[in-house]
Protein backbone atom coordinates (compact mmCIF):
# COMPACT_ATOMS: atom_id res chain seq x y z
CA UNK A 1 0.00 0.00 0.00
CA UNK A 2 1.47 3.35 -0.99
CA UNK A 3 1.74 6.42 1.20
CA UNK A 4 -0.92 8.27 -0.81
CA UNK A 5 -3.48 5.46 -0.59
CA UNK A 6 -3.00 5.22 3.20
CA UNK A 7 -3.30 8.98 3.47
CA UNK A 8 -6.45 8.93 1.34
CA UNK A 9 -7.91 6.18 3.54
CA UNK A 10 -7.29 8.23 6.68
CA UNK A 11 -8.67 11.37 5.05
CA UNK A 12 -11.82 9.47 4.07
CA UNK A 13 -12.33 8.24 7.62
CA UNK A 14 -11.84 11.74 9.04
CA UNK A 15 -14.30 13.19 6.52
CA UNK A 16 -16.84 10.49 7.36
CA UNK A 17 -16.48 11.19 11.09
CA UNK A 18 -16.75 14.94 10.65
CA UNK A 19 -19.65 14.51 8.23
CA UNK A 20 -21.62 12.84 10.99
CA UNK A 21 -21.47 16.07 13.01
CA UNK A 22 -23.70 17.78 10.44
CA UNK A 23 -26.62 15.63 11.56
CA UNK A 24 -28.54 15.71 14.85
CA UNK A 25 -27.20 13.14 17.38
CA UNK A 26 -30.19 10.81 16.96
CA UNK A 27 -29.43 10.43 13.21
CA UNK A 28 -25.67 9.89 13.48
CA UNK A 29 -24.29 6.49 12.50
CA UNK A 30 -22.37 4.96 15.43
CA UNK A 31 -18.82 3.69 14.93
CA UNK A 32 -18.43 -0.05 14.22
CA UNK A 33 -19.10 -2.33 17.20
CA UNK A 34 -15.87 -4.30 16.68
CA UNK A 35 -12.44 -3.04 15.70
CA UNK A 36 -10.63 -4.81 12.86
CA UNK A 37 -8.70 -7.16 15.17
CA UNK A 38 -11.85 -8.25 16.98
CA UNK A 39 -13.72 -8.69 13.70
CA UNK A 40 -10.89 -10.86 12.36
CA UNK A 41 -10.97 -13.01 15.52
CA UNK A 42 -14.75 -13.47 15.28
CA UNK A 43 -14.39 -14.43 11.61
CA UNK A 44 -11.68 -17.00 12.47
CA UNK A 45 -13.80 -18.54 15.24
CA UNK A 46 -16.85 -18.70 12.97
CA UNK A 47 -14.72 -20.35 10.27
CA UNK A 48 -13.56 -22.94 12.84
CA UNK A 49 -17.19 -23.58 13.82
CA UNK A 50 -18.24 -23.92 10.15
CA UNK A 51 -15.38 -26.33 9.50
CA UNK A 52 -16.22 -28.42 12.58
CA UNK A 53 -19.92 -28.42 11.71
CA UNK A 54 -19.23 -29.44 8.11
CA UNK A 55 -16.92 -32.24 9.28
CA UNK A 56 -19.55 -33.64 11.65
CA UNK A 57 -22.34 -33.53 9.08
CA UNK A 58 -20.22 -35.38 6.51
CA UNK A 59 -18.55 -37.85 8.90
CA UNK A 60 -20.03 -38.14 12.40
CA UNK A 61 -17.26 -38.04 15.00
CA UNK A 62 -17.04 -40.83 17.53
CA UNK A 63 -17.09 -38.48 20.50
CA UNK A 64 -19.51 -35.90 19.06
CA UNK A 65 -17.41 -33.00 20.38
CA UNK A 66 -16.55 -31.68 16.91
CA UNK A 67 -19.98 -30.13 16.39
CA UNK A 68 -20.35 -28.66 19.87
CA UNK A 69 -21.12 -24.96 19.88
CA UNK A 70 -19.66 -22.35 22.22
CA UNK A 71 -22.58 -22.37 24.67
CA UNK A 72 -22.33 -26.15 25.03
CA UNK A 73 -18.59 -25.93 25.70
CA UNK A 74 -19.12 -23.11 28.20
CA UNK A 75 -21.78 -25.14 30.01
CA UNK A 76 -19.46 -28.17 30.12
CA UNK A 77 -16.50 -26.13 31.36
CA UNK A 78 -18.54 -24.36 34.04
CA UNK A 79 -20.17 -27.65 35.09
CA UNK A 80 -16.79 -29.37 35.47
CA UNK A 81 -15.49 -26.43 37.48
CA UNK A 82 -18.53 -26.47 39.80
CA UNK A 83 -18.31 -30.25 40.26
CA UNK A 84 -14.64 -30.03 41.16
CA UNK A 85 -15.32 -27.18 43.58
CA UNK A 86 -18.19 -29.08 45.25
CA UNK A 87 -16.04 -32.19 45.46
CA UNK A 88 -13.26 -30.24 47.18
CA UNK A 89 -15.77 -28.84 49.71
CA UNK A 90 -17.22 -32.29 50.55
CA UNK A 91 -14.03 -34.35 50.33
CA UNK A 92 -14.53 -35.80 53.82
CA UNK A 93 -17.90 -37.37 52.92
CA UNK A 94 -16.48 -39.81 50.34
CA UNK A 95 -14.20 -42.83 50.79
CA UNK A 96 -10.61 -42.03 49.75
CA UNK A 97 -10.62 -44.41 46.77
CA UNK A 98 -13.86 -42.95 45.36
CA UNK A 99 -12.57 -39.42 45.94
CA UNK A 100 -9.37 -40.11 43.97
CA UNK A 101 -11.32 -41.69 41.12
CA UNK A 102 -13.80 -38.81 40.82
CA UNK A 103 -10.99 -36.25 40.96
CA UNK A 104 -9.19 -38.16 38.20
CA UNK A 105 -12.34 -38.08 36.02
CA UNK A 106 -12.77 -34.36 36.56
CA UNK A 107 -9.11 -33.65 35.87
CA UNK A 108 -9.27 -35.72 32.67
CA UNK A 109 -12.32 -33.72 31.52
CA UNK A 110 -10.64 -30.40 32.24
CA UNK A 111 -7.46 -31.53 30.51
CA UNK A 112 -9.45 -32.56 27.42
CA UNK A 113 -11.01 -29.11 27.29
CA UNK A 114 -7.58 -27.49 27.79
CA UNK A 115 -6.13 -29.59 24.96
CA UNK A 116 -8.94 -28.28 22.77
CA UNK A 117 -8.02 -24.69 23.61
CA UNK A 118 -10.54 -24.05 26.41
CA UNK A 119 -9.05 -22.77 29.69
CA UNK A 120 -11.02 -22.37 32.93
CA UNK A 121 -9.69 -19.74 35.34
CA UNK A 122 -10.74 -19.47 38.97
CA UNK A 123 -10.02 -16.24 40.84
CA UNK A 124 -10.29 -17.19 44.55
CA UNK A 125 -7.61 -15.43 46.60
CA UNK A 126 -6.34 -13.30 43.70
CA UNK A 127 -5.69 -9.61 44.37
CA UNK A 128 -8.48 -7.52 42.84
CA UNK A 129 -7.98 -4.42 40.74
CA UNK A 130 -10.95 -2.39 39.48
CA UNK A 131 -9.51 -2.51 35.95
CA UNK A 132 -9.75 -6.29 35.79
CA UNK A 133 -12.20 -7.85 33.41
CA UNK A 134 -14.38 -9.44 36.09
CA UNK A 135 -18.02 -8.97 36.99
CA UNK A 136 -18.17 -8.10 40.69
CA UNK A 137 -21.49 -9.24 42.15
CA UNK A 138 -20.80 -7.98 45.68
CA UNK A 139 -18.21 -6.25 47.84
CA UNK A 140 -17.75 -7.43 51.44
CA UNK A 141 -15.90 -5.64 54.22
CA UNK A 142 -13.36 -8.03 55.77
CA UNK A 143 -11.45 -6.90 58.88
CA UNK A 144 -8.23 -8.85 58.20
CA UNK A 145 -7.59 -7.56 54.66
CA UNK A 146 -5.12 -4.85 53.69
CA UNK A 147 -6.24 -4.67 50.04
CA UNK A 148 -9.11 -5.84 47.85
CA UNK A 149 -9.04 -9.61 47.24
CA UNK A 150 -11.38 -12.00 45.42
CA UNK A 151 -13.09 -13.97 48.20
CA UNK A 152 -15.17 -16.27 46.04
CA UNK A 153 -15.54 -17.11 42.37
CA UNK A 154 -19.19 -17.72 41.51
CA UNK A 155 -18.56 -18.32 37.81
CA UNK A 156 -15.08 -18.83 36.34
CA UNK A 157 -13.57 -16.89 33.47
CA UNK A 158 -13.29 -19.11 30.41
CA UNK A 159 -10.83 -18.55 27.57
CA UNK A 160 -10.81 -20.18 24.14
CA UNK A 161 -7.41 -20.08 22.45
CA UNK A 162 -6.39 -17.13 24.62
CA UNK A 163 -9.53 -15.04 24.04
CA UNK A 164 -12.06 -14.60 26.86
CA UNK A 165 -15.46 -16.07 25.99
CA UNK A 166 -16.99 -15.92 29.48
CA UNK A 167 -16.39 -13.19 32.06
CA UNK A 168 -15.91 -14.44 35.61
CA UNK A 169 -18.32 -13.45 38.38
CA UNK A 170 -16.77 -12.84 41.79
CA UNK A 171 -17.33 -11.59 45.33
CA UNK A 172 -14.60 -9.16 46.39
CA UNK A 173 -13.44 -8.57 49.94
CA UNK A 174 -12.15 -5.15 50.88
CA UNK A 175 -10.50 -3.84 54.05
CA UNK A 176 -12.99 -2.92 56.75
CA UNK A 177 -13.52 0.87 57.01
CA UNK A 178 -12.09 0.99 60.55
CA UNK A 179 -8.83 -0.66 59.47
CA UNK A 180 -8.05 1.95 56.80
CA UNK A 181 -8.75 5.00 59.00
CA UNK A 182 -6.74 3.74 61.99
CA UNK A 183 -9.67 3.60 64.41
Amino acid sequence: MSFHSRRGDRTGRVRASLGQLRHPPEFRVPPPFLDTGQAAWVTAVLDDVRTATAATTEEPAADGAQGADASTLLAAATGLWRAQRKLNQRAGDLPAADLRQVRRYLQTGRQALADGGLEIQEHDGDPFDPGQSLEVLAFQDEPGLTREVVLETLRPSVYYRGERIQMGQVVVGRPAPGATHGT
